[in-house]
């Protein structure tokens, strides 16, 4: 259960800060898995150190400074940083943060942040499947197959698998047999069976219950099975059938394409989207590219127009991947920017800057 504390930082963070705003509820308590969060005494020092990617610094509560190559920065709550984070140096760099007030700070993994934004937008995609579903949708998302693919590929493979149930002392799968489905226990328990290499006969190796999966070394391997799953109560059971299982592996989905080949492309008529927050994009952002943040694609879409083609590009690539899986869907040619715009080795520009390189007009005398 989450404290009281936790939900007050919360509530701060999804009341002044972007993505949070916009996160929903059921992402705003994933937050406190993909986030950490600093308590600091008044006068405290600490030393902080982004990871490779610029990560995020919120200060939730309290007053205090930023110490970073040799300039100071004073905060004083969300309210004075203006709805924006504190963009840490990436490592071996440090800031050295001084609390000026007992303060609490939050350090954001800026992938992890772009995959539960991107995370949101599919589950808002599914908006034709009911609450039990969804449910299911988020296994699907933590098994341990899926955790590391693209989100549009969990989407699609969940929309594929069927619904299997089995009675209380059932084989599921057994040793020895070819691996035709990969599983996921929606509902029940089961317990694992093995043959070690001195063995005779099987040997309980594990306890499966809700959102444990098994089932996919076989399908990996081109092996017969190694071990046999049996239900030790009634369950309903997930299953992706092994062609399925093999074009969600093998064929990702979505088209993407090499920073070197997306600027050939561009030059040659693409145009360029970019669907992270304005914030970002002005920031920095590709010289010439369309801003359509992810959030409002699905509102906007009739802007584009369907004999364009379209690179759409976000910060490392998971934004972009899910609006060119919706984008595709629409009947739009549309490729993925590779690592999106953190992989761009080309020249980028800011708002301001961009704006001061627009031709001035003469003024007509």
């Amino acid at each position: 259960m989450m404290s009281i504390k936790m939900e007050r930082v919360l509530d701060n963070l999804s009341s002044h800060y972007m993505p949070f705003t916009l996160l929903s509820p059921e992402r705003l308590n994933e937050v406190v898995n993909v986030v950490r969060f600093v308590e600091l005494r008044k006068d405290e020092i600490l030393q902080i150190r982004g990871g490779k990617d610029n990560d995020y610094l919120y200060v939730v509560e309290g007053r205090l400074e930023i110490v970073q190559c040799g300039s100071v920065r004073s905060f004083t709550g969300p309210e004075d940083t203006r709805n924006r984070p504190f963009i840490l140096p990436n490592a071996p760099a440090t800031a050295t943060i001084i609390a000026r007030e007992d303060s609490i700070i939050c350090h954001a993994d800026r992938e992890m942040l772009n995959d539960l934004i991107a995370w949101d937008e599919v589950v808002h995609l599914s908006e034709d499947i009911d609450s039990a579903l969804h449910e299911r949708l988020e296994l699907v998302r933590n098994s341990l197959v899926f955790r590391r693919l693209p989100l549009e590929v969990v989407e699609t493979a969940f929309r594929k698998m069927a619904i299997e149930e089995v009675k209380a002392g059932q084989d599921i799968i057994r040793v020895g047999e070819e691996g035709d489905a990969y599983y996921i226990i929606c509902k029940g328990t089961a317990e694992s069976y093995q043959i070690g290499l001195y063995d005779d006969e099987p040997t309980k190796v594990a306890d499966l219950g809700e959102g444990d999966a098994f089932g996919c070394e076989a399908l990996i391997s081109g092996n017969k099975r190694s071990e046999t799953v049996r239900a030790t109560s009634d369950c309903k059971l997930l299953v992706l059938h092994r062609d399925d299982f093999d074009d969600m592996i093998r064929n990702p989905l979505i088209k993407t394409v090499h920073p070197n080949v997306a600027k050939t492309m561009v030059e040659t008529g693409y145009k360029l989207l970019d669907v992270r927050y304005a914030e970002e994009f002005d920031d920095h952002h590709i010289p010439g590219a369309i801003l359509m943040p992810l959030y409002e694609l699905r509102n906007r879409m009739d802007e584009l127009d369907k004999n364009q083609r379209y690179i759409v590009y976000c910060h490392a690539g998971g934004r972009s991947a899910v609006a060119t899986l919706v984008l595709a869907q629409n009947q739009f040619d549309v490729v993925s920017l590779d690592g999106g715009i953190r992989e761009w080795p080309f020249r980028t520009v800011s708002v301001e800057e961009e704006t001061a390189e627009q031709p001035r007009v003469a003024n007509a005398n």
